[in-house]
């Protein structure tokens, strides 16, 4: 083995021990972590179930309420998220942001509205581009995506379980709030699909 591999795996070996040793897995920790993953970061996809079977993604930009872990997406209401939001409300926001070395991704309920008030609250000006009529117009709709369940990784914040980096984080909102739940990872021997 060369001298440079060899310095590559001490020095990586040396990461992981310090983050490790680091590791603040508290719920506390968590949720910070999770706003900050969220508010650094400007476009999230928005996962809904696809009219054909298929999962359906778009690159959205989200306004996040990070006290709620409310998220709100400026959208046409003639869209086909919409159509897939009232067929099945269940949808999957994800994050991921290079310079937090984070990852957030949120499961949660979806509802539309064309309220005035909450179309002018979840503006954003740059949008007109997109919807000409601005927050007034019948171009536009809100989706609110309220979170259920988070699931979370962040070096930057030190969130990172065992095994080092491969499980996230679970949080799950209860009528109490968030509370943080034991994810399993799949035994050594288990019989995964090949191919």
């Amino acid at each position: 083995m060369s001298l440079q591999k060899s310095l590559g795996r001490a020095l990586l070996s040396f990461y992981k021990r310090r983050k490790q040793a680091s590791s603040d897995l508290s719920l506390e920790n968590c949720l910070d972590a999770a706003r900050a993953t969220a508010s650094r970061t400007k476009y999230c996809f928005l996962v809904t179930s696809g009219e054909h079977g298929w999962p359906s993604a778009r690159l959205v930009e989200p306004i996040c309420d990070l006290d709620e872990f409310d998220v709100y997406i400026g959208t046409n209401p003639a869209l086909r998220k919409i159509r897939e939001i009232s067929a099945c409300a269940n949808v999957t926001l994800a994050f991921g942001n290079p310079s937090e070395k984070a990852n957030l991704i949120i499961y949660g309920t979806a509802t539309f509205s064309v309220e005035p008030e909450i179309k002018r609250r979840y503006w954003k000006s740059t949008w007109r581009l997109f919807f000409s009529s601005g927050p007034n117009g019948n171009d536009y709709a809100v989706v609110k995506v309220r979170a259920e369940r988070m699931e979370l990784l962040s070096f930057r914040r030190n969130v990172i379980p065992e095994p080092f980096g491969l499980c996230p984080v679970l949080l799950q909102r209860t009528p109490q709030g968030w509370t943080m739940q034991a994810q399993q990872p799949l035994p050594a021997d288990a019989d995964l699909p090949r191919g």
